[in-house]
């Protein structure tokens, strides 16, 4: 994945195709996208509209923007790039009804699954008209200790580790000799700190390396750097790969 938008908006009015005018996309031919008013016409939702005054006074309804939550793009190696979009919940069962978690009449009940129904389709309908797929993605679809481990090194990730790259190189050699013999790093974070002062930095770096993929550790089971960690598992983008696919040609 070479970028991502977050928040992205869907155009009222057919668009240029996401990736047109990207370097990595020169020479591709690029399906445009439909505007949103088409596409709700189509499908029978009725658009989301604002008032908009203009200098003169004037004050006109016009379409409102819907925002879609995540346009990943992606060049595989020795491959074009392509988007996919990733429509965002935190349980699969919220993409089934709006305001799930509500109490509410069986009437409004039907009224929000069908509000909902017609929304998802409407993002469907225009990332698909432009050669986009759309992935629905909740954490209940990921391994929970996945979920723990991606939580807990995202809060070191871009942390500032002010010591000497050398130094840094060295520490990285020795804790990755300590993952492959099958020993706890945070002993070797207790062996510099005392040595060159400021463990909490040599810990830190221990998850920045994982976050960076720069040690081979297993996602799918607690990260505790007190224990052995362990290293035989499936890579967590080869397990979530149809995340991450386009659509198929």
């Amino acid at each position: 994945m070479f970028e991502l938008h977050e928040q992205k908006m869907l155009s009222p009015i057919p668009q240029v195709h996401p990736l047109q005018g990207n370097p990595l996309a020169a020479g591709l031919k690029l399906l445009p996208v439909k505007g949103t008013s088409l596409v709700a016409e189509e499908i029978g939702l009725k658009h989301a509209t604002a008032v908009v005054t203009y200098d003169d006074g004037e004050r006109q309804r016009v379409p409102h923007p819907y925002l879609g939550d995540l346009l990943l793009y992606i060049q595989p190696q020795g491959s074009d790039p392509y988007a996919v979009n990733w429509t965002v919940k935190l349980n699969a069962m919220d993409f089934d009804e709006v305001a799930r978690g509500s109490l509410k009449s069986l009437a409004k009940q039907k009224e929000n699954r069908e509000k909902a129904r017609l929304r998802h389709a409407l993002e469907e309908i225009y990332y698909h008209s432009a050669g986009i797929r759309t992935v629905r993605v909740s954490r209940d679809l990921l391994d929970p200790v996945l979920v723990a481990n991606l939580d807990l090194l995202y809060g070191y990730h871009d942390r500032e580790i002010s010591l000497e790259s050398n130094l840094l190189e060295d520490f990285s050699h020795d804790i990755e000799d300590c993952v492959t013999q099958g020993r706890p790093v945070a002993s070797v974070a207790l062996m510099y700190g005392q040595r060159w002062g400021r463990r909490d930095l040599f810990l830190t770096k221990i998850y920045k390396d994982i976050w960076e993929r720069k040690l081979p550790v297993s996602l799918f089971d607690p990260i505790l750097i007190d224990h052995p960690l362990v290293t035989d598992a499936p890579d967590v983008l080869r397990v979530y790969s149809s995340l991450f696919a386009g659509l198929p040609e």
